[in-house]
């Protein structure tokens, strides 16, 4: 019975889009992260990432988050919303989102879940099928427009030099089209880590290695990364995604709280030549909400 829960195998999975900033956006999947290590502060940040262009119905995600601590009840939250577009299938949605957070000897641990919905729709007269096309059990025979309940959990250590946090998403399999081959969001597994060091003869320079994993346990991407940053204003990255990509990737602030990053993904199968890469453009801001005199900010590890 545990068995058949976990890992379901009657339906077709949807995979979540993937972000190559990710370690700049981590509430986006991880809903321990809320608030946990923003300095004190609440940060929007907007993405929006276009995929191999040079093909028709290339995937388009936008994402925009907002999350931040509630310092005087040790906890974090959150909201999102989120479109992602892909040949014919339109998948629009949001979720609100809680963390509770334990002070430990050694840094904070964030426990939090996310809530939301999802909503999926097909156009049928974007469809491009082969003449004579039939009999396909997993094609709606009409448009489609399905709204589904859609939730999250998620664990998030954070230390002034170091991270670590795993979830999962779309816990409960939500549904994208309820045809009688039923298609979902496939339950995705995620663990991330990261360090810092810095060095030179003020600290001006930093480097952060991270890893990423996320799996359906299906499919997965594998991603180590690498940012060097100078004073915390400037950065320059380089990634590389197992068997699909290598990510180039540069950012700035602008000014005090406001930064921008730019990534560009060079995908390492043929998918590079008939499509062409991927453009990712990130902008984050943060901002104060409390009205409590003082300084009682916690650095961290995490830049945005």
């Amino acid at each position: 019975m545990i068995a058949a829960l976990l890992f379901p195998v009657s339906s077709i999975a949807q995979q979540d889009s993937y972000f190559s900033q990710g370690v700049f956006n981590s509430g986006y999947i991880n809903p321990g992260s809320y608030g946990i290590d923003a300095d004190g502060l609440f940060c929007i940040t907007a993405v929006n990432r276009m995929q191999t262009k040079n093909m028709d119905g290339s995937p388009v995600t936008t994402v925009l988050n907002v999350n931040g601590p509630l310092n005087f009840i040790n906890s974090g939250v959150s909201i999102s919303f989120f479109n992602d577009k892909i040949g014919f299938l339109k998948t629009p949605g949001f979720n609100l989102g809680y963390s509770y957070m334990f002070e430990l000897p050694t840094g904070k641990l964030g426990v939090g879940v996310s809530l939301g919905m999802i909503n999926s729709k097909f156009d049928q007269s974007d469809w491009r099928l082969p003449d004579n096309t039939t009999g396909d059990i997993a094609l709606p025979t009409g448009d489609v427009n399905t709204t589904t309940f859609d939730a999250g959990l998620g664990v998030y250590y954070t230390t002034d030099k170091f991270f670590a946090g795993i979830s999962c998403l779309h816990i409960n399999r939500t549904a994208v089209t309820k045809t009688s081959e039923k298609t979902t969001f496939g339950r995705t597994f995620y663990a991330m880590a990261g360090y810092r060091f810095t060095f030179g003869f003020t600290d001006d320079y930093e480097l952060r290695p991270s890893v990423y994993l996320n799996t359906d346990l299906g499919i997965g991407k594998y991603s180590a990364n690498s940012h060097l940053f100078y004073k915390k204003k400037y950065w320059v990255g380089l990634s590389y995604r197992l068997d699909e990509a290598i990510v180039f990737n540069a950012g700035l602030e602008l000014m005090k709280n406001l930064k921008i990053g730019y990534s560009y993904d060079y995908f390492t199968t043929d998918i590079q030549k008939y499509g062409g890469g991927a453009h990712e453009f990130l902008i984050s801001y943060r901002f104060s909400i409390s009205t409590e005199k003082g300084n009682n900010q916690r650095k961290s590890i995490r830049y945005l």
